[in-house]
């Protein structure tokens, strides 16, 4: 780990040419007492998206650090190399389809995670933009508290990815082979980082979430959300050894299965209806 940059901005990004340029604006409108760089990592985009990368680690050599793929990685993978990548003592996540708000909010979350020894993320609010411009904007996070754990993240993922600063604890042994079923990378993300400390909230709105078409949570329909997480609770489930993170994880469980039956009961597809109510029956 280099000891003199302090924050990896890491990127990750595909087919995102609409998206891309203010997310690498936001990064770089940043006022930061303190040494970062910005890693992009395009998982072999097929439209503008690395032309626009290019053009600005062009414009800023040795602060903007761009990879191309060769073939399509995939999210998860896509995810794994970026982080890999990241030489700061603290991470700061960002997807191209979001972009940060505030200029001061990775000084702000720096200062916390100094200050604050015994907290490996710092994650902030978000507001949720959505770009069919349907549902106007609302906010990410409804917590009230300042401090989380492991516990609190096994019940549902409530950080927003593009708010977090993190510790840097990654390395090859990070990422166990449950994370790359999963069809989320950043819940697990999270859950792993939480071994290593506590989790620090700032409810401030320093950053924004964009539901789109081609987004991996908002871009799915109903039904596959449903399904997606229950695998992802299913891999969590794998990942875990704690006797007690596993019975909340298996409450997790539960309800995702009642979530499941609820959805195919109000759809009248009794097949799919009576396969989960069976696994709710018989976990």
């Amino acid at each position: 780990m280099s000891a003199t940059v302090n924050v990896s901005i890491c990127i990750i990004t595909y087919n995102q040419q609409n998206y891309i340029e203010r997310a690498i604006e936001s990064a770089l409108m940043q006022h930061a007492g303190f040494s970062y760089e910005i890693i992009i990592s395009d998982d072999c985009s097929t439209d503008n998206t690395k032309d626009i990368i290019a053009r600005y680690a062009a414009k800023y050599p040795g602060l903007i650090k761009a990879f191309y793929a060769e073939n399509n990685l995939g999210m998860l993978r896509n995810w794994e190399k970026a982080l890999k990548l990241c030489t700061g003592k603290y991470i700061a996540l960002l997807e191209g389809d979001d972009f940060w708000n505030d200029p001061l909010k990775l000084q702000k979350q720096y200062d916390i995670l100094e200050s604050h020894p015994d907290c490996v993320i710092s994650f902030t609010n978000a507001t949720i933009e959505y770009e069919s411009g349907e549902n106007g904007y609302k906010r990410y996070v409804d917590k009230t508290g300042v401090v989380f754990t492991t516990i609190d993240l096994l019940e549902y993922n409530f950080i927003p990815t593009c708010s977090v600063l993190m510790r840097n604890h990654i390395s090859d042994t990070f990422f166990p082979p449950a994370y790359f079923k999963s069809p989320f990378a950043d819940w697990i993300i999270h859950i792993l980082n939480s071994h290593f400390g506590k989790v620090h909230f700032l409810n401030e709105f320093t950053c924004t979430y964009l539901v789109h078409g081609m987004g991996v949570w908002g871009g799915i329909k109903k039904e596959k959300q449903l399904l997606n997480k229950l695998k992802a609770i299913d891999c969590v489930g794998e990942i875990l050894t704690e006797k007690d993170l596993l019975v909340i994880i298996a409450a997790s469980r539960k309800k995702a299965l009642q979530n499941i039956c609820q959805y195919y009961k109000e759809q009248r597809k009794l097949s799919a209806y009576f396969k989960y109510r069976l696994k709710l029956i018989f976990p």
